[in-house]
């Protein structure tokens, strides 16, 4: 189908600083199930499709998946990259959304903003970089996240997928500034990566008893309580110090 766009979320249980954190109970349902429903709010996309490894560690995503109806395709372990382009031909789709497992504050309405631009302006590679670390969609062209993987020197790293695909010497990238002021808020953290992040992210769901408003609302109730925005304001702070090799082979 021309201009197929799928929502593709990169999960799994293994994580050093919070093991399991996409089966942690936010409101009384596990985070990737809340981040399904978060991002099930975009109008555009087809399907949302959980992409997780072979690694028995990640058995229970795909027990879950298959109760609640989700669609979860499980690939190369460390490839990510090789995940999103498998499920994307499998699907016929041009054109994917990609989402991390740790983001359930992601925002469906910038979401959409972004797909628009992204298929208008005919770009590779779509972001935005002043919403909250946390709630930023990607939006990517498959044929360029095929030729962007071919070029990779350690395809194994590409969890890190940002830095490899932001990269307008070679892609036709596109920034999609964020369409109100009041979510221009960059400094702020919505991830989930550890305990005082996952308490964060918890007493937002409980405030707004399991159904998040839009991002700008979240962020009103966050500036009530600059206790939990001081928490989480670093959006560095999770950067890996791993030596990844983000190099692309290029003639």
């Amino acid at each position: 189908m021309d201009n197929k766009v799928l929502t593709l979320v990169a999960v799994r249980l293994k994580s050093a600083r919070l093991p399991r954190k996409a089966l942690a109970d936010l409101h009384g349902e596990p985070l990737i199930i809340r981040l399904t429903e978060r991002v099930r709010g975009a109008k555009i996309p087809a399907e949302v499709i959980w992409c997780t490894s072979t690694n028995n560690q990640d058995d229970p995503l795909e027990q879950l998946a298959s109760e609640r109806g989700i669609t979860c395709f499980r690939g190369s372990k460390l490839d990510v990259m090789s995940r999103f382009i498998e499920v994307a031909d499998q699907k016929d789709a041009s054109t994917v959304v990609r989402i991390t497992g740790d983001n359930p504050l992601t925002d469906p309405v910038m979401m959409d903003t972004m797909i628009k631009a992204h298929l208008k302006k005919k770009a590779e590679y779509t972001y935005t970089d002043d919403l909250p670390v946390g709630t930023r969609p990607e939006i990517i062209n498959v044929k360029m996240l095929k030729r962007c993987h071919k070029l990779l020197q350690d395809p194994n790293a590409s969890e890190y997928m940002t830095w490899m695909l932001n990269r307008p010497e070679h892609f036709k990238t596109l920034h999609v500034p964020a369409h109100i002021q009041k979510i221009r808020r960059p400094e702020i953290s919505l991830t989930v990566d550890t305990e005082d992040d996952l308490r964060v992210t918890r007493a937002i769901y409980e405030k707004f008893e399991g159904n998040p408003p839009v991002l700008e609302d979240i962020i009103s109730w966050l500036d009530l309580n600059p206790e939990l925005i001081n928490k989480n304001s670093y959006p560095l702070k999770h950067s890996s110090t791993k030596a990844v090799n983000y190099k692309l082979v290029v003639d």
